[in-house]
């Protein structure tokens, strides 16, 4: 409780829909943890140093998706 999780789409097809949905089920049953979801800047196959900078400074936990 009172944690952050960030949710990272790494651009495969169903990634993001499926994000959503973990997104939508900690809001429905742990409000108190807030969520960030967003998409990789790049593929998923470059390093994004500055975006695990921030997940190490602001976050708790980061659900890393992938779909297919």
């Amino acid at each position: 409780h009172g944690k952050t999780v960030y949710s990272i789409d790494v651009g495969f097809a169903g990634g993001w829909e499926f994000l959503e949905e973990t997104v939508a089920w900690f809001s429905r049953n742990m409000p108190s943890v807030k969520t960030v979801l967003r998409h990789k800047k790049g593929i998923m196959f470059v390093d994004e140093p500055e975006t695990w900078e921030e997940i190490k400074q602001k976050g708790d936990a980061v659900i890393f998706g992938v779909g297919g």
